[in-house]
């Protein structure tokens, strides 16, 4: 039997590899993901040759793949814009980043640059998956700089991470972690307002969907007089039926060798948040075998504390029939709405309203202007001929907030508008081989934000995320899970160069191009008044602007052409306007809107 009311976090990799401690009063322990699917290679193995063993030199080799970079354009923005996120600095938060070694390695064989500052390395039992981050980011922003703050010593310490970051300059961040007694009704959260801090001071944030995909269930609680087995005192239980036909306990199918974490919470304000005293209420949790017998429980008197009850447990038995009753187990009132969420592999809600509501992102996943990164496999997607279809792992919006950061009850529920958008998963990393969740699709999207802010760092935060959801394709997946779609680093660095300063263009001003004094040839108006434009001011804003040659085009104005000399070389269809400006011979060109586009 197993009581757990710690505080936890979760990696958001997949599938889940538990990690608990033994239950007690632990303040946010962490747990960690593991690394691969079900039917993926568990292991793989390098072997040295014999003379690289007899020297005793050996450079790993580099194993990340292309596969998420393709899946983004990545490949075709860096070559069409020049952007590989030279100048720019991404900071990542998840568990450990050099606590297993290979730093040294990664950065020999070309899977990481040297520019890597880890702040807060993570504990020495890390799974450095914040290093196979870093990799995936290195893969699609080889020019970027990396700096790392492990997340993984509580979210205070967390929340003192994203400062840092931020105070060592990072353009960008991005965690792929989750602490389960981070609100899921409420802002003002330490970790919440930490994001947010951020965010204002100009710092694009991601983090990843979370793994919990529709597996929750949430209600307003109708508490019905009844006993359950085990549960001695006078309380009400959670009735799963209707009047008429009371069920007093939800079915769940628990896979064999899975572990299941139910995170419980209701509608009650955070202790602390705006000065708020807790909850007046509280719930309570027992789970039961099919002998009714309870596996694992948890009834801490949530009155004046959080509300909110995690319980964990591994099924080792023969069978996986289950059962949850939910009870009132203090206060002298009931709550109202309560959600839980299930994380884990294996577990099944047997009840039809389960899935439906506001979802399973929780605490700084409602920031309304963090990213909030959902995953699609990066084989499947548009590119390796798929059609985008969401991973089922991943988690959904939109999220429900029913208090304000001052704890006062909202008159109307709001929303953080849930996800924001997907990236690919499910590459290979030196890390793990492959690396699927939503864990490994926050720092490919950042990545892409690197790339954009390389192209245009004046960007603003909500601009970063506007460009990356303007360039997304269309993506299936349950409602709240796709968000703008699979995003494309091709348009998003379109995005960004199209807000870049412009000169202003006449459309029916005829342009003479003559010898400047000094400087050069000159471009100047052949209309009265107006400003002479160096040529090379005209040239530079061209190639600053890969967009542009797609909005005008340059030909000869008929009115005039019979008074030009023949040009020297021929000009053929489809030549920029660039390469039309870069022959100079011609003497009047004349510059127009373009009726088509070449």
């Amino acid at each position: 039997m197993t009581a757990l009311n710690t505080a936890q976090a979760t990696d958001k990799n997949f599938p889940l590899r538990r990690r608990f401690a033994s239950a007690g009063e632990q303040p946010d322990l962490p747990v960690e993901g593991a690394e691969t699917t079900p039917d993926a290679p568990t292991e793989f193995f390098v072997a040295l040759s014999p003379l690289a063993a007899a020297a005793g030199v050996f450079t790993p080799p580099n194993l990340v793949g292309p596969g998420s970079a393709q899946a983004l354009l990545a490949p075709q923005a860096s070559r069409s814009y020049g952007v590989t996120g030279v100048g720019i600095k991404i900071g990542i938060l998840s568990d450990s980043f050099n606590s297993r070694g290979g730093l040294g390695g990664d950065i020999a064989n070309g899977s990481l640059g040297a520019a890597v500052k880890i702040l807060k390395e993570g504990m020495a039992s890390g799974s450095d998956e914040g290093r196979a981050m870093a990799e995936l980011i290195h893969k699609i922003a080889p020019g970027a700089a990396i700096d790392f703050y492990s997340g993984f010593y509580g979210a205070a310490d967390m929340a003192a991470g994203v400062a840092a970051l931020v105070k060592d300059g990072c353009n960008i961040i991005v965690d792929d972690i989750t602490y389960l007694n981070e609100p899921f009704f409420q802002t003002g959260h330490g970790l919440q307002n930490a994001v947010s801090a951020a965010i204002k001071s100009g710092v694009s944030y991601f983090t990843s969907a979370s793994n919990a995909g529709r597996n929750f269930y949430e209600a307003d609680f109708t508490g019905v007089k009844a006993s359950l087995p085990g549960i001695a005192g006078n309380y009400l239980v959670e009735n799963f039926g209707t009047a008429a036909a009371p069920v007093t306990r939800q079915s769940l199918t628990i896979g064999r060798g899975t572990t299941s974490t139910i995170d419980l919470q209701w509608d009650q304000p955070f202790v602390g948040i705006g000065g708020s005293k807790g909850a007046a209420n509280s719930l309570g949790m027992a789970l039961y075998n099919s002998n009714n017998q309870i596996v694992s429980y948890a009834t801490l008197n949530g009155v004046n504390r959080n509300p909110n009850q995690i319980l964990q447990f591994t099924n080792t038995t023969a069978s996986t029939s289950f059962s949850l009753g939910i009870f009132s187990n203090c206060g002298t009132t009931t709550p109202g709405l309560f959600k839980y969420i299930v994380y884990g592999n294996g577990t099944t809600i047997n009840d039809s309203k389960a899935g439906k509501g506001s979802g399973t992102l929780i605490g700084h996943e409602q920031v309304g202007a963090a990213n909030v990164v959902g995953a699609v496999a990066y084989n499947t997607t548009s590119t390796f001929g798929g059609k985008n279809v969401v991973e089922a792992f991943s988690s959904v919006g939109p999220s429900s907030l029913l208090f304000d950061a001052a704890g006062n009850r909202l008159a109307t529920p709001g929303s953080s508008g849930g996800v924001d958008f997907v990236a690919p998963d499910g590459s290979a990393t030196n890390v793990f081989n492959p690396f699927f969740g939503t864990s490994a699709a926050a720092p490919n999207a950042a990545a892409g934000a690197a790339l954009m802010l390389q192209a245009n760092p004046l960007l603003t935060p909500a601009q970063v995320s506007a460009g990356l959801a303007a360039s997304a394709l269309a993506a299936i997946g349950p409602v709240g899970s796709t968000g703008a779609g699979l995003i494309q680093a091709t348009g998003a660095v379109k995005f960004a160069l199209a807000t870049l300063a412009k000169p202003a263009v006449t459309a029916t001003a005829s342009l003479v191009i003559s010898a400047a004094a000094s400087g050069g040839a000159a471009i100047r108006s052949a209309l009265d008044g107006t400003p002479t434009l160096r040529m090379a001011d005209a040239l530079g804003s061209l190639a600053a602007d890969p967009t542009a040659p797609g909005d005008f085009y340059a030909s000869i104005d008929p009115a005039i052409a019979a008074a030009l000399p023949m040009p020297d070389l021929s000009i053929g269809a489809g030549v920029s306007a660039l390469a039309m400006l870069n022959n100079a011979n011609w003497d009047l060109p004349y510059l127009t809107n373009a009726p088509t586009v070449f």
